[in-house]
């Protein structure tokens, strides 16, 4: 499989809510309202959709969404914040000597063509980053697009966006990638190669440098330096609890009613001292995301600007030929007109009073967000001179105590001196130790990157091996069109013939018409099910470039009782769906994985494909148990 969903979990304020995925078929029922769609939209969203909708419940109790994949062999964890759509991503990979996860890296979701990212990232393990289709950069939402039926697609008069012509030659260019019939993917994947074999170059030059110094220093393996900091403890230790017994006895010859409370109000003024040091460090993070959000404001202000800025401009000039074909252009009879194509600008005039409105209202809020920064800001110096007044205090307090203690002959005095003595050559070796581990983290990090950038650049030369003899074009719509028709009848599909894919837009036919044209929405949910599953099964056949991962949001709408078409209400056509589905998990046990959720389910459907089921009654449920 190239794409694997492992396990899905909310972060929780008190507690996480997770679940593990299998290969194969798994089945997620319940009543509506329980929180089924919430576990695929949540999904859509980790993988980097824009945003996700405004979840109460969840928002109440969660603050990020993670999911583990296995991607082409390589398990990772995708972090994202809820309800923050755009902080940038976290990026983990799982560490198998260690048995944890470290951190790969840190990706935006919001331009596909930034090499960091989160669909340059999914596309690099994939082979297929850096690729441009209908001069757009193909992104990894694009292939998903195939990967996700949503609830509002499987009934959708509009399957490949066709509607839109730029979308719909997007989508056709991704269905040719999937097929492995595009034709200039080839020079493409050449040149992300070669880029992603410079980049490997660099990633072992960090490597080697940490490692030659690890070497040079004399630091043995994490193992070894583990348990020689594991012996430094227990020696810590001992020393410790001889330390302070003696101190006890010092105590119980010196002033206690003068020494003792001194003592004490120096361990309320530490803790205070601590308290406020957490204060500091809680306030400067917050001062960070302020001003992350202020200059995400004047991001928005400069674009509204460039936007205003350039329709001024372009209407400066009164063009005499078509900066295009060079051809005259006529006179404009209103000076209100376009000086380009003397289209009306009331509509344009309009747009850029809503843009100017728009950014009013943008530097308000930049403006208050101003001074909430300076009052927070005054906030943490306040905080910081209580801290530097409390240290003062204490240090002249300790010194006190040390005048007073020294005003007693005591016979344990040198003996707690040279056990503070060797206690801190202990805790000075410690530190080197610990120092010693971050290095050798640090490099078994860098040995997984390295091992990860290795990865991507084979996945690209099979993908290059793969491009350099392109599939038959007419040989896999043939195939498909065989494969869909097959579907369709398995589904029992009423009055079934001319069932195809067309090899000029890929959209599917059946009784002779497009699929919008059958006028029956149960029509149209059977035709895009089978769509979709027949591009599953023969990719997963032919090894091309799909994720071999179909989700499917309500398999049953526009079925049966809720059909508004007498011959789709037939209860064997949903459940032939669902025997298909049984099919496909024994044909492919460990190839492709289908998530599907609806409300109920068949007798017949196996327990062990159900992982989960939610009740109406507030017990079992994703949001009832939020």
């Amino acid at each position: 499989m190239k794409l694997f969903l492992k396990t899905f979990r909310l972060v929780g304020i008190e507690k996480d809510y997770e679940f593990d995925f299998k290969m194969g078929l798994n089945f997620i029922s319940g009543p509506t309202s329980t929180g089924k769609t919430t576990i695929l939209e949540l999904i859509d969203y980790a993988l980097g959709a824009d945003k996700h909708k405004s979840y109460i419940e969840v928002g109440s109790k969660c603050t990020d969404v993670e999911l583990e994949i296995i991607l082409e062999g390589t398990l990772y964890r995708i972090k994202r914040t809820l309800f923050e759509f755009t902080l940038p991503v976290l990026v983990e990979i799982f560490d198998d000597q260690s048995q944890k996860f470290l951190q790969f890296g840190i990706f935006s979701v919001d331009d596909p063509s930034n090499e960091k990212s989160l669909s340059n990232f999914l596309l690099s393990k994939l082979g297929l980053s850096g690729v441009k289709i209908s001069n757009q950069t193909f992104s990894f939402r694009d292939l998903f697009k195939y990967s996700y039926l949503k609830q509002t697609k499987i009934d959708s008069e509009d399957m490949l966006s066709e509607k839109n012509w730029p979308v719909f030659n997007k989508e056709k260019a991704t269905f040719e990638i999937i097929f492995n019939f595009y034709d200039t993917l080839l020079g493409e994947l050449k040149a992300t190669l070669k880029k992603k074999q410079e980049e490997l170059k660099e990633e072992k030059l960090k490597y080697e440098g940490i490692d030659d110094f690890l070497k040079g220093s004399g630091i043995e393996n994490f193992e070894s330096v583990r348990l020689r900091r594991v012996e430094i403890e227990e020696h810590i230790s001992e020393l410790n609890k001889v330390l302070l017994n003696n101190k006890e006895l010092v105590e119980k010859q010196t002033s206690k009613s003068e020494v003792n409370n001194l003592s004490k109000a120096t361990l309320d003024k530490k803790k205070v001292q601590k308290e406020h040091m957490e204060d500091l460090q809680d306030q400067d993070q917050y001062i960070q995301k302020l001003r992350l959000l202020f200059n995400q404001y004047e991001n928005d202000i400069e674009k509204i600007d460039a936007t205003i800025m350039g329709i001024k401009e372009i209407n400066k000039y009164g063009f005499v030929l078509c900066p295009n074909c060079l051809k005259p252009i006529e006179n404009h009879i209103s000076h209100g007109d376009c000086s380009l194509c003397g289209g009306n600008m009331e509509e344009l005039v309009e747009n850029t009073l809503v843009l100017k409105n728009d950014r009013k209202n943008i530097v308000r809020k930049k403006n208050e967000l101003d001074k909430h920064i300076l009052f927070e800001v005054d906030r943490r110096r306040k905080i910081s001179k209580e801290i530097d007044v409390l240290s003062q205090e204490i240090l002249q307090e300790e010194r006190l105590l040390n005048e007073l203690t020294e005003k007693y002959v005591n016979p344990f005095v040198s003996e707690i001196s040279l056990i503070n003595m060797n206690l801190g050559k202990y805790y000075k070796e410690l530190d080197e130790l610990d120092d010693s581990l971050r290095f050798i983290k640090e490099l078994n990090r860098l040995a997984l990157l390295l091992m990860d950038k290795g990865k991507e650049v084979s996945s690209l030369r099979e993908q290059i091996e793969e491009q350099a003899v392109l599939n038959d074009k007419s040989v896999v719509m043939e195939n498909l069109s065989i494969k869909f028709e097959e579907i369709l009848r398995i589904f029992r599909f009423p009055k079934l013939e001319g069932a195809y894919i067309n090899s000029k837009n890929y959209l599917p036919y059946v009784r002779g018409r497009k699929y919008n044209d059958l006028g029956s929405l149960g029509a149209v949910t059977l035709i895009t099910m089978a769509y979709y599953l027949s591009i599953l099964v023969e990719n997963t056949n032919n090894q091309g470039n799909h994720l071999n991962l179909l989700m499917i949001d309500t398999p049953r709408k526009n079925l049966g009782i809720s059909s508004s078409s007498e011959e789709f209400q037939d209860e064997e056509i949903y459940n032939s769906i669902i025997r298909y589905f049984i099919e496909l998990d024994e044909e492919f046990p460990d190839q492709i994985q289908l998530i599907v959720i609806n409300n109920g389910y068949p007798d017949f459907l196996p327990r062990e494909d159900i992982i989960l089921e939610f009740s109406s009654n507030g017990q079992s449920g994703l949001i009832d148990d939020v």
